[in-house]
C-alpha cells in the first residue's frame, strides 16, 4: 500500500509518537488509552483500556504482582472497534507485559481479521535499538525515507549533547570523573538494587543514567 492510504492502529504510545515524529500521524486510525501527545491525536478512537486503577504505589504492586502470578493481563483491547476501523498494520510490543498488552493477544486478534493486518513489534533495549525503531517503523508504513531524516536528526542531536557535556567536562577538569545517579523505578516498595553507578534494575533506567555526565 501507498503510505497516503495506509491505516495504522497503535496500541503503544512511543510507537505512535514515532510514527508522528516521522509525519505519519495522517496515517493513525486508533490509539492506546495512554496516548496524550501529540494533543492532535487524542481525539482518536480509543482501543486498549486498563483492568487496574491507581490508589497508592504498594496497592498498585500488589495488584500488578497478582495479576501476573495468576496469568491475567492488566490490559484490554476492543476487537469490534479495531475490526470496525481496518488497519493496515497494529503498531504493538513484546518487551513487557506490564506496560502495554502483550503482543500475543495482538497477534490473536489480527488473525482473525479480513484482511490480516501486520503486526509490527518495537522491542528496544538500549537507544540504539530506539533509533532503529524509528527506520523499522518507516519501512512498516510506507515512510522509509521520512524515516530515514527523522533519524539523521536524532543522531545529531544525541551527538550535539555528547559533544557539550565532552566540553563542559574538559572546562571543569573533571574529564575522569563518574556521576554518583540514585535511580528507583518506585518508592513503595522500593524496586531497586545497588549498581556500580547506583543504577535501578532497568534496561531504560540504566541508559538514562548512562547518559549523565
Amino acid at each position: 500500500l501507498e503510505a497516503s492510504s495506509m491505516r495504522v492502529a497503535s496500541v503503544l504510545p512511543s510507537a505512535t509518537e514515532i510514527l508522528c515524529f516521522i509525519g505519519g500521524e495522517r496515517l493513525l486510525v486508533g490509539r492506546s488509552h495512554e496516548d496524550n501527545f501529540p494533543l492532535q491525536i487524542t481525539s482518536l478512537p480509543v482501543i486498549t483500556g486498563q483492568t487496574t486503577t491507581f490508589t497508592t504505589a504498594a496497592e498498585v504492586d500488589r495488584v500488578v504482582s497478582d495479576s501476573i502470578g495468576k496469568g491475567q493481563s492488566l490490559y484490554t483491547l476492543d476487537a469490534p472497534l479495531i475490526e470496525s476501523l481496518s488497519p493496515d498494520v497494529i503498531l504493538t510490543q513484546d518487551i513487557c507485559s506490564v506496560c502495554a498488552i502483550d503482543l500475543q493477544t495482538v497477534e490473536r486478534l489480527a488473525a482473525k481479521m479480513t484482511p490480516r493486518p501486520k503486526v509490527v513489534s518495537l522491542n528496544p533495549l538500549n537507544l540504539d535499538d530506539v533509533l532503529a525503531n524509528v527506520l523499522q517503523l518507516g519501512e512498516a508504513v510506507g515512510m522509509a525515507e521520512e524515516a530515514r531524516a527523522a533519524h539523521a536528526s536524532l543522531v545529531e542531536r544525541i551527538a550535539a549533547v555528547d559533544r557539550r557535556v565532552e566540553q563542559r567536562r574538559r572546562q571543569l577538569g573533571e574529564a575522569d570523573v563518574d556521576s554518583q545517579v540514585l535511580a528507583r523505578r518506585r518508592f513503595e516498595p522500593v524496586k531497586d538494587r545497588e549498581h556500580a553507578a547506583g543504577v535501578g534494575d532497568n534496561h531504560a533506567i540504566e541508559l538514562m543514567c548512562d547518559l549523565v555526565p
